[in-house]
């Protein structure tokens, strides 16, 4: 039998066969199966960052607040729609949905010469988008104007906020379209790396639809010309038609040389004075169009048994009749005060005399 010590000089020291520093504990072997499936030990460098699933959350992002989403819309947001959703399939239309409610829109400028916004993705920095239809000339413009002014009916309608598809008729009669009739004048860009148009180009689309739901002017703006410079123009022009030149603008220009002031010592003989009399101002009145506010308004959107517009017409004239009348056959004012003034006075003078 082996005594103890033989046995303990048996056994390997550590740092003898293997290379392992005296007392140094021994570590496992490269096979084990520790090492082979641990997600600590992964070599030598960096480890592999993980890919975003999502996009990155976005603070204060413009969201997509209708209910309805960008169906059940009336003209011209649902002729728009089309255009700016064409070619973009099921899927990807459904993420840029979730990505314009989610709110991963920072930036959303619409102007005369097209859309730009910035949608936040994945990445670290957001993509640009633009959106751009063909836009009509100037003059094209000019006639435009020109042609809508002729009626009432048109001005009516934009101030109220409507937008009736009849609108499109003056850019029709011009051989024009203010919708874009075909998908390919309308350009659509992206600055990422995915197929376009991509669901980027899509929250945008959404976006956009819902302004133009909410503000149909900016149907003009989309192709050229600002919605409220469109207005102010159509409203200059019918001034400019119902009333002349002269009185369309509300302020007349400025002289180009002020006339000199005569000296102050020279006006205090005649300062005070009163200038004319109302009796000798000038009584002939400027001729005005009938109901110039009800011609404008156009007709009534209430239907009843008479048309309302009419039955406006003739309140104002029987108005106007029976106010002329009290003018013609009424009494001059003043004479009763002047007869308690006479009275005051006398009973004034009695105060010194004795009572009877």
């Amino acid at each position: 039998m082996s005594s103890p010590e033989e046995l303990e000089s048996a056994q390997p020291k550590p740092g003898a066969a293997d290379g392992t520093p005296p007392g140094a504990l021994p570590t496992a072997p490269a096979s084990s199966a520790f090492v082979r499936h641990s997600t600590f030990n992964t070599g030598p460098g960096p480890r592999p960052m993980r890919r975003q699933d999502t996009p990155r959350r976005l603070k204060n992002g413009i969201r997509l607040r209708r209910r309805e989403g960008i169906d059940m819309l009336a003209w011209p947001a649902v002729n728009w729609s089309m255009l700016l959703l064409d070619g973009i399939g099921e899927g990807v239309k459904a993420e840029g949905l979730d990505y314009a409610r989610a709110g991963q829109t920072a930036l959303l400028q619409i102007t005369p010469a097209g859309v730009e916004a910035s949608v936040q993705g994945r990445q670290p920095r957001p993509y640009t988008v633009r959106i751009a239809a063909e836009t009509l000339a100037p003059a094209d413009w000019d006639r435009v104007v020109s042609i809508m002014a002729r009626e009432a009916m048109y001005s009516a309608k934009l101030l109220a906020g409507e937008m009736p598809p009849l609108v499109e008729q003056p850019f029709v009669s011009l051989g024009k379209n203010l919708v874009p009739s075909d998908a390919a004048t309308v350009h659509r860009s992206c600055t990422c790396d995915l197929p376009a148009p991509c669901k980027h180009v899509a929250c945008v689309a959404a976006l956009l639809i819902e302004r133009l739901a909410g503000d149909p002017l900016l149907a003009f703006t989309l192709r050229g010309l600002d919605g409220q410079r469109l207005l102010e123009r159509l409203q200059e022009a019918r001034a400019i038609a119902t009333r002349g030149m002269a009185r369309a603008h509300s302020t007349p220009p400025s002289a180009e040389v002020a006339p000199d002031a005569p000296p102050l010592e020279r006006c205090l003989a005649g300062f005070w004075r009163p200038g004319r009399q109302i009796d000798e101002m000038p009584s002939e009145t400027e001729p005005f169009a009938p109901h110039a506010l009800l011609r404008r308004l156009g007709p009534s959107p209430l239907q009843g048994k008479f048309p309302l517009v009419g039955l406006l017409a003739s309140i104002y004239d029987s108005i106007a009749a029976d106010g002329r009348i009290l003018r013609d056959i009424g009494e001059p004012r003043g004479s009763d005060a002047r007869a308690d003034v006479d009275v005051d006075v006398d009973t004034d003078n009695d105060l010194d005399g004795d009572d009877e």
